[in-house]
């Protein structure tokens, strides 16, 4: 099978989007799901049957088709862009990637058939009309199926995550585009001295320019680095505080990553003009820069991405073991504080771990709690693989790991020497008086020596772990 251009860009964009999406903790059949459904695509619009149908549609439709290419396409971009905020869950990064895509490939769809302003101006109302009424259509199927608090509150944020869309897509039509024909224009054969002054053919010089490239598409790339990375951290860790009033400034951003993407352009352009690609030495040195810097852009603006939905996800892990180790240090406490009564007769043990009893099914539910999250936070550790923003952190260090373990295992063993006591306690308490003092000695001692030696362990251990980590 002989494979054309349809099918070779759909095929790149299906692949690049199941890596983003395995890159970005997607299941392997959701995985699998975008390849099937890439792969389909590309056989249906790269084959000479949906060409053939296309040209067809062109040549029937007359003079109609200019006209009603614009309002169907901005149609079709409304729906896509609705359907990745509920597939993304309002996944900004996802939003404005997409927006871009469809912006900078889809220009050629955009132009109007008329010079007129009185036709043009209805044509561009009724295209912004029916962009926003399929994307909010796409929206409002997901809120009519949720409570009515949440509906309200998704359907503002997914307003606003559209409107972004919106934006991003203009700019990809009249801004991104022509940073896309520049990139193809540099690797692109081109006619001898085609539209090139002879004059000016190779005699500037070229390396201020490829550094003044280097340096501006560095800063455009850390820039984007960064506001992805904060982006997808917010959206990974709170969703609904995405876009909200007190920090939408996600339009701004846009606006200034326009203005900065000007630099590299500018340059890159300056480069073409004076190094033109009717000389293949040219042709193929442009063509390895281009390929180079889209490498190097796409590489890290993904890393950018992984690391911050991966940030985000840590969040909600350390905010859940703050939450255990501040409802189990409160259990703890009370029964430390039963355990250091002025305890002189047995009558005195029975009264205290009568009490203790009670609270034992919290303090064992919360230390449960608290092995459950580690242990899953070592399983998610794990199958991230090389890919892991934790490795930065004090606490991944095999030693805090190590330390953190222990500390569960002497608090696991304190709970069993507590359940220990209390079952001694009830016995003592089932004993006559006369007998109950032996009993003490002889089974309920030997327990508190070892809840003391168990109790400056857990000190040690951490003390350790302050060091560790401070």
């Amino acid at each position: 099978m002989t494979f054309n251009r349809r099918h070779k860009a759909i095929l790149f964009l299906t692949l690049v989007t199941t890596g983003c999406a395995l890159l970005l903790d997607a299941e392997l059949k959701e995985a699998l799901g975008f390849m099937m459904l890439g792969a389909a695509l590309a056989w249906a619009i790269g084959s000479n049957a949906a060409s053939k149908l296309y040209s067809g549609l062109k040549g029937a439709s007359g003079r109609t088709y200019p006209w009603i290419r614009l309002p169907l396409f901005m149609a079709l971009a409304g729906t896509m862009i609705g359907a990745q905020i509920l597939f993304s869950r309002g996944n900004p990064v996802a939003i404005i990637a997409l927006a871009c895509l469809l912006g900078t490939f889809g220009s050629p769809f955009t132009p109007i058939p008329t010079k007129k302003l009185w036709l043009r101006i209805p044509i561009v109302l009724l295209s912004g009309s029916l962009f926003f009424a399929y994307a909010l259509l796409m929206i409002a199927a997901s809120a009519y199926n949720s409570p009515p608090d949440n509906a309200e509150q998704m359907g503002e944020r997914f307003g606003k995550l559209a409107m972004l869309g919106f934006v991003v897509f203009m700019s990809g039509i009249f801004w991104l585009s022509k940073g896309w024909k520049l990139i193809v224009r540099g690797i692109t054969a081109q006619a001898s001295h085609e539209g090139i002054p002879i004059s000016s053919q190779g005699k500037l010089r070229t390396w201020p320019q490829y550094i003044s490239v280097f340096i501006g598409l560095s800063v455009l790339t850390l820039w984007l680095c960064a506001v992805s990375w904060l982006a997808s951290s917010q959206w990974a860790y709170s969703p609904e505080k995405v876009l909200n009033s007190k920090n939408n400034n996600l339009l701004i951003q846009v606006g200034f990553v326009i203005l900065l993407a000007r630099w590299p352009y500018a340059s890159w352009k300056t480069i073409l003009d004076r190094q033109p690609n009717f000389e293949p030495r040219y042709l193929k040195w442009h063509k390895r820069v281009t390929a180079l810097a889209g490498m190097f852009f796409t590489l890290l603006l993904g890393l950018a991405a992984t690391f911050g939905i991966q940030s985000g996800n840590d969040q909600i892990v350390t905010a859940q073991v703050t939450d255990v180790m501040k409802d189990l240090k409160t259990v703890a406490t009370k029964i430390g504080e039963i355990k250091q009564r002025d305890l002189q007769t047995t009558g005195d043990y029975i009264q205290a771990f009568s009490e203790i009893e009670a609270l034992l099914p919290e303090f064992e539910l919360q230390v449960n709690r608290y092995n459950e999250i580690v242990q899953k936070l070592n399983q998610t550790d794990a199958s991230r693989g090389a890919i892991n923003i934790r490795r930065f952190y004090k606490s991944h260090r095999p030693e805090v790991q190590k330390n953190t373990q222990e500390q569960i295992d002497v608090v696991e063993a304190l709970l069993l020497v507590t359940k220990e006591e209390v079952e001694m306690a009830r016995e003592m308490g089932a004993l006559p008086i006369r007998d109950q003092a032996d009993f003490w000695k002889k089974n309920f001692r030997p327990l508190l020596v070892k809840e003391g030696t168990l109790r400056e362990k857990v000190g040690a251990l951490d003390a350790e772990y302050k060091s560790l980590v401070h």
